[in-house]
């Protein structure tokens, strides 16, 4: 082949290469430049902690006990803002043996942000999260065992757990009769999505493991009564 000809070669590919990148600049940019969401759970404060909860019994009856609360990090990782975030737990398998079997009884549903909206009311969208900052999800709680049967919505008497132990309740916005959202002590397998208006959706699996134990002492409770990692 001659140079003369190579060299067109060269300037054709050329033309053809900037005409693609023209065409498609906005959607590269935008690939590029989109959220970028992730997540992560770090078992001591702030992430994770212990509140006294004032639990309405009652219009003129309080309950004051002792709770753990158990909170995401969802990042953006990303050049722009996330949009109308939403985090879901989607499925949840429960390790008999070696292997894991799914709770059929659990709906999918949305977990609650940490921060309530305007009005009080349990939100399920958190409206933006900025560039390399993050807002808390929450996962779930551990209330004090001796008053579980005090709390409406924390007992379910077909969990079979003695009086002294402790159950997980995952902090979804539907809080069903069905009372799925209540784990007794075990190892699970949970599915985690992320998603947001203008972003994929991701997907984490954690193994998450309720002892049972309950401790009054923070460090100890946060080291003993639950575990959580991801696979």
């Amino acid at each position: 082949m001659e140079i003369g000809s190579l060299a067109d070669w060269f300037v054709a590919g050329g033309t053809i290469f900037l005409g693609i990148i023209a065409v498609f600049q906005d959607k590269i940019r935008a690939h590029f430049r989109s959220p970028m969401l992730d997540c992560e759970i770090d078992l001591q404060p702030p992430d994770c902690h212990r509140t006294i909860s004032s639990i309405k019994k009652s219009p003129s009856d309080y309950l004051k006990c002792y709770t753990y609360y158990y909170r995401f990090k969802i990042w953006n990782k990303g050049k722009t803002s996330a949009e109308k975030v939403e985090v879901i737990i989607s499925d949840i398998f429960r390790k008999e043996g070696i292997n894991y079997k799914r709770l059929n009884s659990f709906s999918l549903d949305n977990l609650v942000w940490s921060i309530p909206g305007e009005m009080g009311e349990r939100k399920v969208y958190c409206d933006y999260i900025s560039p390399d900052t993050y807002k808390y999800c929450n996962l779930g709680h551990i209330h004090d065992p001796k008053y579980r049967k005090e709390i409406p919505g924390e007992f379910n008497p077909e969990l079979p757990v003695k009086n002294d132990e402790t159950i997980f309740c995952f902090d979804v916005k539907f809080l069903s009769n069905i009372l799925y959202y209540l784990i007794e002590p075990g190892i699970y397998k949970i599915c985690i999505k992320i998603g947001c208006a203008n972003a994929k959706t991701i997907t984490r699996e954690y193994e998450l493991t309720v002892t049972g134990k309950w401790f009054e002492d923070e460090p100890r409770m946060l080291r003993e009564g639950l575990s959580i990692v991801q696979l």
